[in-house]
């Protein structure tokens, strides 16, 4: 009997607007639970790899920054005694022409600012390598910041 009357019950709920409202209901906030649920996981696997991603890079421009310092360091050496050898060259070679020291002594700072100049842009250039793009373009993503 009691098989009786919940199938009655189930058949007067399934035609009752009522009941079909409430189970909708229902139905919408397990959605929605689920849905946020598979928010929160992806949230978390992506501030996973965000982290991964900056521990690559940390790495990497470690060891970049590094291996330009070295670099930077050895081909300063060969270079500082290639320019003086050839700053003593021109120095002298402008004495001989004009035997003026105060025109080789100018040509010689002008040379030397030229190269410093120089020099300078490429650090600068080199220095741009180093940093975190995409550690930063991954973290405004995972916040949802846009420029």
């Amino acid at each position: 009997m009691d098989q009786d009357t919940d199938t009655v019950n189930k058949q007067h709920r399934a035609t009752d607007p009522a009941a079909k409202s409430a189970d909708q209901w229902q139905d919408h906030l397990v959605k929605l639970s689920q849905y946020g649920e598979q928010i929160y996981q992806d949230y978390r696997e992506q501030a996973g790899t965000c982290k991964e991603l900056a521990s690559a890079e940390w790495r990497l421009s470690t060891r970049s920054l590094a291996l330009t310092i070295i670099l930077l360091v050895s081909f300063a050496g060969g270079l500082v005694l290639l320019w003086a050898g050839l700053l003593a060259t021109i120095g002298l070679a402008i004495f001989a022409f004009s035997q003026s020291i105060w025109l080789s002594a100018a040509c010689l700072i002008v040379l030397q600012l030229l190269c410093l100049a120089w020099l300078w842009k490429n650090i600068g250039y080199i220095s741009e390598k180093i940093g975190f793009d995409k550690t930063a373009r991954s973290i405004k993503q995972l916040l949802n910041i846009n420029k």
